[in-house]
């Protein structure tokens, strides 16, 4: 079983350009304050950014920013959606948006990969 898959992230739809996941947040993944970890959501920005960048070659991660909107509760499911802002032969960007149970930004970050041409 990998990281992904122990946290429970699922793929719920893929087609070329986009990218969506799923992650059931519960009781494991709070933090201090009862809410959901920063560390949980970010891992699902990274499964989806993992996704979206290697659809069409192999790529690496360079850089992942985040700006967290709103603080999730146990309980909430969680939907990362990922597109691309810019491809280019080395490096790509894209957008990752993760919205809670109701529709609302809990997220957004922007992702900077590395292209490998080799592979």
């Amino acid at each position: 079983m990998n990281f992904v898959e122990r946290l429970g992230i699922k793929k719920e739809e893929e087609r070329m350009g986009y990218v969506k996941m799923s992650m059931q947040t519960g009781s494991d993944h709070m933090n201090i304050h009862g809410t959901v970890h920063g560390a949980v959501i970010f891992s699902l920005i990274d499964a989806a950014f993992e996704v979206i960048s290697n659809q069409e070659r192999k790529a690496f991660a360079l850089n992942v920013e985040v700006s967290y909107r709103r603080v999730v509760k146990p309980g909430d499911l969680l939907l990362a959606e990922a597109w691309p802002e810019s491809t280019g032969r080395t490096t790509s960007v894209y957008r990752i948006k993760v919205t809670n149970s109701e529709g609302k930004v809990v997220a957004l970050a922007t992702a900077l990969s590395f292209n490998d041409e080799k592979n």
